[in-house]
């Protein structure tokens, strides 16, 4: 598996796609209270806690919703489908919800964007079985997963780099950058999972020889 790009193509997607809900994990708060605030939303701490409880809500019901469409349209036509809609709403959330300071609008990006990251938790372990078969998915799937450490790692400090540029700043313009990539990345996974296509049956037969020679 670790010889074939289809694996580096999965990988990367899933960490961009990761990356952008680890993301809003580590800083939906302090962000939602920064532009909340500034639009002059007084129960602004509330309001953002109150989307982040929405957000764990919807990363749940993501992992069950994305799991049904996948079975119906297939596992990359989901993967493409789930990183275009997350590229998207990173965009949004921002320069809609966000610079709107309106409340409603800050909750709804954050269900959505928990429902997108609850998604990769279906596809990409069902995408690792399509792609490299069932019978060794435990040890594949636990390479692919290596890239949700990097995302985890990588998400909090993009978000808190840009944060900590602006320290004192009371426009929220400091969370665009963060949205911004973050955003980009996942429409880029989308374009690289959009090309990937499983390997070919000799890929799969190599790997059951290697591992039966072992």
């Amino acid at each position: 598996m670790l010889r074939t790009p289809q694996f580096y193509a999965l990988w990367s997607v899933f960490m961009v796609s990761a990356l952008a809900g680890l993301m809003v994990i580590y800083c939906i708060k302090l962000f939602g209270i920064d532009a909340l605030r500034y639009h002059g939303v007084i129960d602004a701490g509330a309001v953002a806690g109150t989307a982040m409880a929405w957000y764990a809500i919807f990363n749940g019901v993501g992992r069950i919703a994305w799991g049904s469409v996948s079975d119906r349209i297939g596992r990359k036509a989901s993967i493409v489908l789930l990183t275009a809609l997350q590229g998207v709403v990173m965009l949004m959330t921002y320069h809609v919800f966000i610079l709107a300071g309106h409340a409603t609008g800050f909750i709804v990006a954050a269900c959505l964007i928990g429902f997108n990251f609850g998604g990769n938790f279906a596809l990409f372990p069902a995408a690792t079985a399509d792609f490299f078969g069932n019978r060794n998915v435990g040890a594949n799937y636990g390479w692919v997963f290596t890239s949700y450490g990097v995302a985890g790692l990588a998400g909090p400090l993009l978000a808190g780099y840009f944060k900590d540029l602006a320290a004192g700043s009371t426009y929220p313009i400091a969370w665009m950058a963060p949205f911004v990539i973050a955003g980009v990345a996942c429409l880029l996974g989308a374009f690289v999972m959009a090309f990937t296509s499983a390997p070919g049956p000799g890929a799969a037969r190599r790997q059951v020889d290697i591992l039966e020679d072992a």
